[in-house]
């Protein structure tokens, strides 16, 4: 059997643990399990960044250019990635997303090689806002939805939606940011509570959950 994970492969497995592991909560220590969702997504945006960037260009992925493609050669850092796809890429980051992408290195950096202490209010936060972040930029940068990834497919969104509230503030402000300038009517789903219900048919353009029932009055 030949295993093979390029960045985008890779991206998506740890991002889809992060995931897992907060909707889903099948590992039964709170501690082990913030911590290891921690680490998947962190390791899943630097990975998401990178991937972007090797679709500017391959070698802009190695640290030192003129060393690609050498394998025990280093990549880009985080900063470095950040970086290359402001200056070369054209991509626009915003104060908050650059803060959050660091200060998520720098929570990896500390569990992976030193010590980490939180509650567990900061670390949902952190997993939550990060996940927020993955999913609108592997979709609206890399043409990858995670919408339906996991074992169980068919309620990981709603889940994770209702189990960390620093999650669904984020994804729901990106989506809707994202849904501004579009001309079409909405109104706010009863599932996913996001406004992206198709007034037509009672669909929702986010979660796919049909509504029985739209008031008239509910403004977009």
């Amino acid at each position: 059997m030949k295993i093979e994970f390029n960045l985008l492969t890779n991206a998506t497995d740890s991002i889809t643990q992060a995931i897992e592991l907060i909707a889903w909560k099948d590992q039964p220590d709170e501690a082990r399990r913030l911590k290891q969702s921690v680490l998947s997504i962190a390791h899943g945006v630097e990975l998401l960044l990178k991937e972007r960037l090797r679709r500017v260009h391959p070698a802009l992925v190695w640290e030192n250019v003129d060393k690609f493609p050498l394998i025990n050669a280093r990549t880009v850092t985080v900063d470095g990635a950040l970086n290359r796809l402001s200056r070369i890429g054209g991509l626009q980051f915003s104060v908050q997303d650059t803060s959050l992408i660091t200060s998520l290195r720098d929570t990896r950096n500390a569990i992976e090689h030193y010590a980490w202490s939180t509650t567990k209010a900061e670390a949902e936060r952190i997993v939550g806002q990060a996940l927020g972040f993955a999913l609108h930029f592997a979709k609206e940068e890399l043409g990858n939805d995670f919408f339906g990834y996991g074992s169980h497919r068919d309620d990981t969104l709603g889940l994770l939606l209702e189990s960390n509230r620093h999650f669904a503030e984020a994804f729901r402000e990106r989506y809707e940011n994202s849904a501004k300038g579009v001309t079409e009517i909405g109104y706010l789903c009863d599932y996913c509570h996001t406004l992206a219900v198709n007034p037509a048919n009672g669909a929702c353009r986010l979660c796919g959950h049909w509504n029985s029932s739209i008031e008239e009055d509910a403004p977009f």
